[in-house]
């Protein structure tokens, strides 16, 4: 996958409700990419033979079974 540019990084932060300004933007415009890199490598065997479960926070549960 293709690394995100400074300003598609830039608009993504909009979007979040920040305004990355340099020497942030570059600095966070390397971080993203390069967790992006390391996720792209993630792949452990099986994955895609495996149902995505729902999280359900435990606080949650307890209020559904409490009525």
């Amino acid at each position: 996958m293709a690394d995100l540019s400074r300003e598609e990084v830039r608009s993504l932060g909009r979007a979040a409700g920040l305004d990355l300004q340099e020497p942030h933007l570059s600095e966070v415009t390397h971080n993203i990419n390069a967790l992006k890199e390391l996720l792209d490598e993630l792949n452990p065997p099986g994955l895609d033979e495996v149902e995505p479960l729902p999280i359900i926070h435990p606080y949650q549960r307890v209020q559904d079974e409490q009525g």
